[in-house]
């Protein structure tokens, strides 16, 4: 019924997840076929964060259960949980016009305007307009969004 693939990442805290890097991009044609109708980050994904809490993305603060109480199952079925897995490319902001856009890894756990689902994700410095990368967190466009997610010391490590 279902296809596992476990993974186990030391990540040192939730705000860690999501940064968008050209080396990270996925160049295969599962990856390219699968971004022309879903979420590349977390179509048919299931997060589990350190507490137990199962989630889209354990960067993500929505829960839809525990481990201790909850099947992955009943999790997967609850109003909400798939909702990100059918947000593709060519419906987010920017990334609509983007060159990668059916390589890139994508983040909607972190994105530049909180309250648009579609804003293109935070942690990305590439602009397609002027084909340019840099630092994501230094874009003064960035700012508000950085410290609604709390990530003032991830930036100033960077």
């Amino acid at each position: 019924m279902f296809k596992f693939t476990i993974t186990k990442n030391n990540v040192p805290d939730k705000n860690y997840c999501g940064k968008i890097n050209l080396p990270d991009f996925t160049v295969n044609k599962e990856t390219f076929m699968e971004s022309q109708h879903y979420n590349t980050c977390l179509n048919r994904k299931i997060g589990i964060d350190s507490e137990g809490n199962i989630k889209n993305c354990p960067s993500m603060n929505k829960s839809y259960g525990n481990i201790k109480g909850t099947l992955l199952q009943q999790a997967i079925t609850k109003k909400g949980f798939k909702s990100f897995w059918n947000i593709n490319k060519d419906e987010i902001k920017v990334c609509k016009d983007c060159k990668f856009r059916h390589i890139c890894t994508d983040c909607r756990a972190y994105i530049e305007d909180p309250n648009d689902i579609y804003s293109k994700p935070l942690k990305c410095g590439y602009d397609p307009y002027t084909a340019k990368w840099e630092e994501w967190s230094i874009n003064p466009l960035k700012q508000k969004a950085i410290e609604y997610y709390g990530m003032q010391e991830i930036v100033k490590q960077n």
